[in-house]
């Protein structure tokens, strides 16, 4: 007889364990009709918990296996953790995102609980410098990973890892996608957005639509989560320079913002700015005084000489003048670039050389026109708010509402079809 056909009973086995396919029927989330075999032992749970809370654990993701069609289990251990008040964070998988797939759901999961109480102190820290009355009479969103805006109390971890490059994206997208001057009947030309900062490189693609991927691995972690499809390399202004084993190596250790690169006169470490400032790219003169221990003084260009010069002994080195080496690292970071740039045009069928390039970030105006010319682009645009276009992107970006829910349909040939 088939599962619906057998008679409803709660006979158990000698293990203490309903007899798989035997017991009392639900309806789940899908419509489709479970057996719960075993509810889950409330005090063992609990102790289970205290042994986590012990540890100084604070935040909990909860998951079971089958949580997506029937999340009642989840929602008992949940009630629990509650009650003994020692979590600030209680992630439930089958709220942060209701599909199959246990691993990747789990892994999302962990990671909104590891998120999300980041996100919580960090607005703890952004409204307490404004009227009490901020989170009741002002609208607060942020911006997804997805590209969309959301109200703060519908925002979670999960859906923060790309938010700052998404509104590079929105930004690069409402401002460069356009016909040509003179050309204004044509289709406007795709555009590759080039988002080069102090650790990292951003690279996407748009051309009418934004490009979501809804399962990616960040860090060996999987996440279920809607995002924009975008490509990071760790080649930044902030990337450090090394010779080693007879190679130009660029990254991916970065200088960060502190102690940063060499000319920041705070003892730092040689990096891709330092190399932009010897080549006459970024120049001192146009920068405030704002670098050294005391933050009173400009940018040191003879202190980046100098340490090219320490490097220039080497044997990877020799015969080169140090605007040599510096070129030589600069050409290393445009080439680690390239790269994505090409996944996302050439590996996918399209003709790189009919995009637009739309540099954006601190670094990115440094390097598009080598970039362009490497990659056979010819049109490259730098917005006038480059450096803090992500900024601007999330200013114009649309209020998103998201809805997603697991569903039961059987495929199959149908009569009409004969």
């Amino acid at each position: 007889a088939s599962l619906e056909e057998r008679k409803e009973n709660d006979d158990v086995s000698k293990g203490g364990w309903p007899t798989a396919g035997v017991g009392k029927r639900v309806t789940g989330v899908t419509g489709e009709k479970v057996i719960p075999l075993q509810a889950p032992d409330v005090d063992a749970v609990r102790a289970s918990l205290q042994k986590l809370a012990d540890k100084g654990i604070q935040s909990v993701a909860i998951v079971f296996i089958h949580s997506y069609v029937f999340p009642e289990h989840e929602k008992i251990v949940a009630a629990v953790a509650k009650s003994m008040a020692c979590f600030t964070e209680i992630s439930m998988s089958h709220e942060v995102m209701a599909m199959v797939k246990m691993v990747p759901r789990g892994q999302t999961a962990c990671a909104a609980a590891y998120l999300t109480p980041k996100i919580t102190e960090y607005l703890a820290g952004f409204t307490r410098g404004f009227d009490e009355g901020l989170m009741t009479n002002v609208r607060l969103d942020f911006m997804k990973s997805d590209g969309g805006l959301t109200p703060v109390n519908d925002f979670g971890g999960h859906q923060a890892i790309l938010s700052g490059p998404a509104g590079g994206v929105v930004g690069y997208a409402k401002t460069s996608y356009r016909p040509s001057p003179g050309n204004e009947g044509a289709n406007p030309m795709p555009v590759i957005g080039f988002d080069m900062g102090g650790t990292s490189t951003d690279v996407s693609r748009y051309d009418g639509t934004l490009e979501l991927v809804f399962e990616t691995t960040t860090a060996g972690v999987s996440i279920q989560a809607p995002q924009l499809d975008i490509h990071t390399v760790a080649a930044g202004g902030g990337s450090r320079l090394f010779l080693q084993n007879g190679l130009f190596v660029v990254g991916p250790e970065s200088a960060k913002a502190h102690p940063g690169p060499v000319c920041y006169r705070k003892n730092g470490y040689l990096a891709v700015t330092d190399a932009n400032v010897v080549l006459g790219r970024v120049i001192p003169d146009y920068f405030p005084n704002i670098f050294g221990p005391n933050e009173d003084e400009p940018l040191d260009l003879e202190g980046a000489r100098a340490a090219f010069r320490a490097i220039a002994g080497e044997e990877e080195a020799t015969g080169r003048s140090i605007e040599e080496l510096a070129w030589g690292f600069i050409q290393v970071a445009n080439e680690a670039m390239c790269r994505p740039i090409r996944n996302l045009t050439q590996m996918r069928g399209f003709d790189i050389t009919k995009h637009a390039l739309a540099c954006f970030g601190g670094a990115g105006p440094q390097h598009a026109c080598a970039m362009a010319r490497a990659l056979g682009i010819t049109k490259v645009y730098v917005h006038r708010y480059g450096g803090i276009l992500s900024a601007y992107g999330l200013s114009m970006a649309d209020a998103v509402a998201e809805e997603q829910e697991p569903a039961k349909e059987v495929y199959g040939v149908s009569k009409a079809s004969g």
